[in-house]
C-alpha cells in the first residue's frame, strides 16, 4: 500500500533498528490499513508488528552519552543515579494512540522505551501510599511530593526530582499478543449490562490483539533534592528513604504497564550483587589466577572453578592486599577465602 508522502519521497518497506528511530517508524510509518484507509486489516496489521522485532534495539554509544551526562546533573544537585535491570518483560505507553489499538512510548531523541520522571515520582508516591503506615505518613507524602493527597493543590514542590529513567544499553523489542475475551463487557457494561454480548463470561471468543514490549532492558534512575526544599542535616537521611521506597516498589509494584501479570519489576545492580552475596558458599583455601588479557578472576578449589569477568574481575582484585595483587598478576601460587554463588566468583578474602 502506498504511503500518503509528497512526492519523490520514499520510505524503505521495512524497519531497520540499526540506522533508523523506532519509535518515529512506529508512530508515523503504519501502513497495516486497507486499500480505502478504513479498517486496519488483521493479517497486515499482525505482519507489520512482527517486523518490528529486534535483538539489538538502541545506540550504545548515544545511550552511554545520555545517561552519563544525566548521573552528572543528578550528582551535581546532590543526588544519585542508579542502575536497574528489567529480567522479564517492560511496556509503558499502551494507552497512546495507535492503529494498533495498542500504543508504545519512546523516547524523542533516542528511539529507545524509557519511563518519564512523572512515572517514576508516581510509583514511588503509591509505594509510599500503600506500603507505609507510620504516624508521619501525611508529612511524608507532603515532604516528599508537595501535597498530603494526589487531588490537592500545592503549597510548595515536592522535596525531590525525579528525572526521566533512561536505558543505560540497548535492548530487546519483541512482539507479544494478549487475549482479551470479554472487551465488550469494558467497552459497554456500564450502558448496557444486560445485554448478551457485554455481559463477562467464558462463551466469549478471545480477540487476539499485538503489543510491542521490551526485554532485557536496564534503566538509570536518577534523582536529586530539590535546592532549598529540605533542610540539609535531614537531606541525607530522607533521599537513602526515597532510594529504598524506589528499590521496593519496582521489586513489588513493577513499572509501566500490566505489571498485574509480572511485567516491569526491576532490581537494582547493587541488589543483585547482594542477594548473590548473602547466599554465597565460602571456599576456604582455594587458589586463585588473573587473567591479564580479559581482565577475569577466577578461583579453583576440588575440581571447581567459579570466575568474575571484567569489570569486576579487576576491581575485585584490587580488594586484595598489594603484596597478594602482586603475587596473583605474577601468577604465583596464592590461596585465599572466595565466596561462591552459582558458579560466580562474588568475593575474595586474604585467606
Amino acid at each position: 500500500m502506498p504511503l500518503p508522502l509528497y512526492q519523490g519521497l520514499h520510505a524503505p518497506s521495512r524497519p531497520q533498528p540499526a540506522t533508523m528511530h523506532m519509535g518515529l517508524w512506529f508512530e508515523r510509518y503504519f501502513n497495516g490499513y486497507a486499500p480505502d484507509f478504513g479498517e486496519v486489516d488483521k493479517d497486515a496489521r499482525g505482519e507489520w508488528l512482527r517486523a518490528l522485532k529486534t535483538q539489538h534495539l538502541g545506540n550504545k554509544a548515544a545511550l552511554q552519552d545520555k545517561t552519563t551526562k544525566l548521573q552528572q546533573l543528578a550528582v551535581a544537585q546532590g543526588g544519585q543515579a542508579r542502575a536497574y535491570h528489567c529480567a522479564g518483560s517492560f511496556v509503558t505507553g499502551l494507552g497512546n494512540p495507535h492503529p494498533l489499538k495498542n500504543g508504545f512510548l519512546w523516547h524523542p531523541t533516542l528511539g529507545m522505551p524509557y519511563l518519564p520522571g512523572s512515572a517514576v515520582k508516581g510509583l514511588v508516591r503509591a509505594l509510599v501510599e500503600t506500603a507505609y503506615h507510620g504516624d508521619d505518613k501525611g508529612a511524608v507524602l507532603k515532604r516528599w511530593f508537595g501535597t498530603e493527597q494526589k487531588g490537592d493543590v500545592a503549597e510548595a514542590s515536592g522535596g525531590f526530582i525525579f528525572f526521566d529513567a533512561l536505558p543505560t544499553a540497548p535492548c530487546e523489542l519483541l512482539p507479544e499478543v494478549m487475549t482479551p475475551h470479554m472487551g465488550k463487557w469494558y467497552e459497554k457494561g456500564g450502558q448496557t449490562p444486560q445485554a448478551a454480548d457485554t455481559q463477562p463470561g467464558d462463551w466469549h471468543s478471545p480477540v487476539p490483539v499485538g503489543y510491542l514490549v521490551a526485554r532485557n532492558l536496564k534503566l538509570q534512575f536518577a534523582i536529586a533534592p530539590r535546592a532549598g526544599a529540605i533542610a540539609p542535616e535531614q537531606l541525607q537521611a530522607e533521599l537513602v528513604n526515597v532510594w529504598n521506597a524506589l528499590d521496593k516498589a519496582l521489586e513489588w509494584l513493577g513499572a509501566g504497564g500490566k505489571t498485574a501479570i509480572g511485567f516491569g519489576r526491576m532490581e537494582s545492580e547493587e541488589g543483585k550483587q547482594r542477594k548473590k552475596e548473602e547466599s554465597a558458599v565460602a571456599w576456604e583455601g582455594a587458589r586463585i589466577k588473573f587473567n591479564r588479557g580479559n581482565g577475569a578472576l577466577s578461583v579453583e578449589k576440588s575440581g571447581q572453578t567459579a570466575t568474575a569477568i571484567a569489570p569486576a574481575g579487576e576491581a575485585m582484585l584490587q580488594t586484595l592486599p598489594t603484596d597478594l595483587q602482586q603475587k596473583i598478576k605474577g601468577n604465583q601460587f596464592v590461596k585465599v577465602t572466595a565466596h561462591v554463588a552459582e558458579g560466580v566468583l562474588v568475593r575474595v578474602e586474604k585467606a
